[in-house]
């Protein structure tokens, strides 16, 4: 008797765990699907291979940005970016961000151009295999350079400036991670619904060489209308926030936060660098074409 009680009990109890463990952490992954990923975001932008955008500094266009994903013949797939300001307001910029350039602009204007690229290599499985990001102004002949490679789960970042190198190692990269550069757009998103979440560790030659890479937490949290190429969409709303468990709190301001259409395209994304805002808009195709034939013919001629 007690045996066959204490059997049902714990039958019982095995009943009730699965249903919460179906109803908690199974239905939700099945209803909201599955967050966005590198081998989606491929295949989205083998579509749309090139990318422009109109960029500007606390809301006043400065300068133009422009994404190409380019397949290699080895499997591997390049997202290659270029982000140009035509000037950079230093005024406008914190004291951290000041003193960064103090010594760079002594005998320079109080304005400077900058201009940063970066490329991400994504293997056939749709893994990152490594990055490459440099930033140059028009104050100092020589470029922040920062080169990562991905290991298994760790990443090892190299930077470089000068004379001045300093290797990281065994950073942690989380698995299905999103990496990108804190000064580039992200141009797809595809399939998104209400409520997924993802990783996005981001690197900037910006940050301390100590910590250059910082973790934030993607959510998709709703639609919003949005006027863009003078239609009005009712685009998805996603933001970036800091990573809680790395010690921030759950209600701070967004970092990011991007305006995705139904198909994917992110029409409007607007980023904070430092205390400044800068805000990327997405090009039609026939500009962004324009824009990459007029930028390759300069690259030609350098």
């Amino acid at each position: 008797m007690h045996s066959r009680t204490f059997s049902t009990t714990v039958c019982l109890f095995w009943l009730v765990s699965m249903t919460w463990l179906v109803s908690q952490k199974v239905l939700p992954a099945l209803r909201i699907g599955q967050p966005p990923n590198y081998r989606t975001i491929l295949e989205a932008q083998k579509q749309i291979p090139v990318v422009g955008w109109r960029l500007a500094f606390n809301h006043r266009e400065l300068g133009w940005a422009l994404t190409e994903t380019k397949q290699q013949e080895n499997g591997i797939t390049e997202i290659g970016s270029r982000v140009h300001f035509d000037e950079l307001p230093l005024a406008e910029l914190t004291s951290l961000m000041s003193r960064v350039f103090n010594r760079m602009l002594e005998n320079h204007a109080a304005r400077l151009s900058l201009d940063t690229r970066s490329s991400l290599l994504i293997d056939p499985l749709g893994k990152l295999a490594r990055f490459d990001s440099t930033i140059h102004t028009n104050a100092i002949p020589d470029s922040v350079r920062i080169q990562g490679v991905v290991e298994g789960s760790q990443l090892r970042i190299t930077i470089r400036f000068k004379e001045f190198s300093k290797e990281l190692k065994d950073i942690y990269l989380p698995q299905n991670a999103l990496l990108g550069d804190a000064l580039s757009p992200q141009s797809q998103l595809p399939n998104l619904c209400e409520g997924q979440t993802w990783t996005v560790p981001s690197f900037s030659p910006f940050r301390s060489a100590n910590a250059p890479l910082e973790i934030q937490i993607a959510k998709v949290e709703g639609r919003e209308l949005i006027t863009w190429n003078d239609e009005i969409i009712d685009a998805w709303i996603v933001v970036y926030q800091h990573d809680p468990g790395r010690g921030f709190v759950n209600n701070q301001t967004p970092r990011d936060k991007l305006w995705v259409a139904d198909d994917g395209r992110v029409l409007k994304q607007e980023a904070t660098i430092f205390d400044s805002s800068m805000t990327f808009t997405r090009m039609t195709d026939r500009e962004a074409r324009k824009l990459a034939r007029e930028v390759q013919s300069e690259e030609g001629e350098e």
